[in-house]
Order: C-alpha cells, then sequence, then structure tokens
C-alpha cells in the first residue's frame, strides 16, 4: 500500500461528520475546558518566565492534538495562531495585530463552517479561541 502525505489521506468517520446530520462530539464541551485550562496553566507559566510563548503555544498544540486528535479546522486554526505567537515574541507585530490575525481566521472558519460537507466532530482548539476571543463557537 502507498503511504500518503497526511494531507492527502482520507479522514476516519470518527474524525468528520456529513452536515446532513451533524453533532459535535459527546465531549467537545470537557474537552474545551481542558484545552482552556491547560491554556491558563501555560499563560501562569509564561508569566513566571519559565517558558515563552512559543513554546507555550507549541505545548498546548500537542494537548489537543493528544486530546481529541487533529483536524483540518484545528490544525488551520493552530498554524495561524502559532505564527501569530511567533511574529509576536519576534516584536514583528504588536500583541493587538497578533491578535487581529487569529480572529480574522477564526471568522473565515465561522464563514466557511455553515457550507462544509464534512466538519470535524471535535473542532475544541477553535472553539477554545472563539471562545477566549468572544466569538460565536461553531456548533
Amino acid at each position: 500500500m502507498v503511504e500518503l502525505p497526511h494531507e492527502l489521506k482520507p479522514m476516519s468517520s470518527d474524525s468528520q461528520v456529513s452536515t446532513k446530520s451533524y453533532t459535535l462530539a459527546a465531549s467537545h464541551w470537557s474537552d474545551v475546558a481542558k484545552i482552556r485550562a491547560e491554556a491558563n496553566r501555560l499563560g501562569l507559566q509564561v508569566r513566571a518566565g519559565k517558558m515563552t510563548k512559543v513554546q507555550a503555544a507549541q505545548h498546548l498544540n500537542r494537548f489537543r492534538i493528544n486530546l481529541v486528535g487533529r483536524n483540518i479546522v484545528d490544525d488551520s486554526v493552530y498554524d495561524v495562531y502559532l505564527q501569530a505567537t511567533v511574529d509576536s515574541q519576534r516584536g514583528e507585530i504588536t500583541n493587538t495585530q497578533s491578535r487581529a490575525y487569529v480572529e480574522n481566521a477564526l471568522r473565515g472558519w465561522q464563514q466557511r463552517w455553515p457550507n462544509m460537507d464534512s466538519k470535524p466532530k471535535n473542532p475544541a482548539f477553535t472553539n477554545f479561541l472563539l471562545e477566549f476571543m468572544g466569538m460565536t463557537p461553531l456548533r
């Protein structure tokens, strides 16, 4: 069997569902809460000078992958989140610009979400950030 690159592999039936009878995973909101708790813990580590913002972002990504796995929405949002964090830490953009960059990516997914044919069952990282930013979550 030929091994396909990750982005070309078909998603398992567990990770995506048809929009015709879409419901979030039963553990979704508790997973969002776990990601929030981990983000808060990491924020304390950053404020204490024990890790950088980029290190915290990378740790949070490993945490979310171990918790809920990968999906197209969370992977895309994390890529933007990490790039904004890197650029901010380097001093290339302000914290306000970093936040706007992430908000813009989240708005893009909010617009695409209603028309997606195969929605991930557990976009917990994205909904954590939407909640953090005071935006409407994906449902």
